[in-house]
């Protein structure tokens, strides 16, 4: 659009120039051969005046500044600059003065009167050189200066063109970063007044749908969390059962319900406690949860490596949704893999993004569909893999399952940084 407006007032500014320097230049044309005709008409006057006494060199024989002067005597001899008598020379002794155009310029014939007539004729020609002296030079100055003009014109309307274009810019801007998420992102009250409208309306759009996100978020949250009073009692009542194999079947049923209900209400939550435009350290977050982590690992005699390369190590995830997706990668270690088996974490840096790796010597993966939410084909939801995978893309990263060297199963996370969401 820069290109579009400087284009159109710089074909604008030019029509209008021209418009105005095509007059304009035939006047100065016009003007230059008019004063030209005049010195020729005067000089051939002054001339005629002192015509009876003009000697053979009274007068130069060559033209002197575009101006050839000639006196055609009666007895055909010639004073000043050599020329041959024509027919308006022939008509001028019969005492009628003209102005003729010619090839060579514009001729100015005087006729001298005498005792029998006009036989002698004073002759001044003004070539090309005498008629147009400055019009040229007038000319290139007019073109010049038009020149500068339309320089001037497109740079004010660059100028113009930016100032208008930075609010649509700053618009532009804002919407981008609405459709990707921040919902924090706001627009300046600047710039023409249609624009600062629209801008005002994209505000109050990302407040209303930051507002709906917020209250659906808690809500389901919220819900989600009102299951565990019948949760409670359903516990309450199977441990009043005697014990055996339905009960330690419905024990485990109860505990796996629990931990998805725990990991839904998380992910309902983190989208408010991040934020839209979500930041966190990877070593840090990943270090709190170890921590966490290593007292249910003591309990069930499990050893918790880690091998972080230096911190700090910014990505575009929050903390509430980094945690989450750790917890739920450490709880499905936990509870599908037996008691003692280690567990190993290593954080690598890979340029401006991070790896996350989490290894167990556990049986390791029946097969890849763990990673879509509700094809676990086990024990397991799916949702706990499906939480890791959505925060590391999310971020602008990936998740991968493999195995380890030694046997058993790891989770590559990929996280973005910061300026992988943009």
């Amino acid at each position: 659009m820069l290109k579009y407006l400087i284009s159109a007032v710089t074909a604008t500014m030019c029509l209008v120039l021209i418009v105005f320097l095509i007059p304009l230049s035939i006047l100065v044309h016009r003007d230059a051969r008019n004063k030209a005709v005049t010195t020729a008409t005067e000089q051939a006057i002054t001339i005629a005046s002192v015509a009876p006494t003009l000697t053979a060199k009274a007068l130069s024989a060559t033209p002197v500044d575009g101006f050839a002067a000639t006196v055609f005597l009666p007895d055909g001899g010639i004073i000043g600059v050599p020329a041959q008598p024509g027919p308006d020379v022939t008509a001028a002794r019969h005492c009628t003065p003209t102005t003729t155009e010619t090839s060579e310029g514009v001729e100015v014939l005087v006729p001298v009167a005498g005792h029998d007539g006009c036989p002698t004729v004073v002759r001044v020609l003004a070539d090309r050189t005498a008629l147009y002296e400055g019009a040229a030079g007038i000319t290139l100055m007019l073109i010049v200066i038009s020149i500068a003009l339309v320089l001037v014109g497109a740079l004010l309307a660059e100028r113009l063109a930016r100032g208008l274009l930075r609010s649509v810019h700053d618009l532009e801007s804002t919407a981008s970063a609405i459709a990707g998420g921040d919902l924090h992102a706001r627009a300046r009250s600047d710039g023409p007044a249609e624009i600062r409208r629209a801008g005002a309306q994209l505000n109050l759009l990302a407040i209303r749908v930051d507002q709906l996100l917020n209250k659906q978020a808690q809500r389901t949250a919220d819900l989600a969390h009102r299951l565990r009073t019948p949760l409670t009692s359903l516990r309450l009542d199977i441990d009043a059962l005697p014990g055996g194999p339905l009960t330690q079947r419905l024990i485990h049923d109860h505990d796996t319900l629990s931990r998805v209900l725990n990991e839904v209400i998380l992910a309902a939550r983190r989208t408010t406690a991040d934020g839209a435009s979500p930041a966190a350290d990877l070593v840090s977050v990943v270090n709190e949860r170890v921590e966490f982590w290593s007292v249910l690992a003591e309990e069930t005699d499990r050893k918790i490596s880690c091998d972080f390369c230096a911190g700090p190590l910014v990505i575009g995830a929050g903390p509430a949704a980094l945690a989450a997706a750790l917890d739920a990668l450490l709880g499905n270690i936990f509870a599908h893999t037996p008691a003692g088996v280690p567990i190993h974490l290593s954080i690598q840096r890979a340029g401006t993004d991070a790896l996350l790796i989490v290894d167990d010597a556990g049986p390791g993966f029946p097969n890849l569909d763990v990673t879509v939410r509700g094809r676990s084909k086990g024990a397991s939801t799916g949702l706990g893999l499906d939480i890791a995978r959505h925060t590391a893309e999310d971020s602008g990263g990936k998740m991968q399952l493999g195995t380890p060297p030694g046997g058993g199963a790891r989770v590559e996370l990929l996280f973005g940084g910061l300026d992988a969401q943009s």
